[in-house]
């Protein structure tokens, strides 16, 4: 009688592993596949990151004022203004 009960539980503890074998394929699999999950959104986090900032610098530089003349140097869209208007107004005044 007590050889009996000892393989029934010893076929009982062996069923049991058995069908916590296969939980545990299932749930090493899932794992597996949210790892995979994981390392893709961090790998888009770092890409959106990049682009994030790349973005910030061409804003920086479009909000940035134009850069100033050189001291003592006129552009020469500035002297091509200038200098028709001056030539007019001076006809203009020596006619009168």
């Amino acid at each position: 009688m007590r050889l009996l009960m000892c393989l029934g539980l010893l076929t009982m503890l062996g069923a049991g592993c058995d069908s916590s074998k296969q939980e545990l394929e299932s749930t090493k699999s899932t794992l597996a596949d949210v790892s995979k999950e994981r390392d893709d959104l961090k790998t888009q986090l770092a890409n959106v990151q990049k682009q994030l900032d790349e973005s910030k610098v061409e804003l920086a530089k479009a909000k940035a004022p134009p850069a100033a003349p050189t001291p003592g140097k006129t552009p020469p869209a500035a002297l091509a203004a200038k200098t028709p208007a001056a030539g007019k107004d001076a006809k203009a005044k020596h006619v009168q």
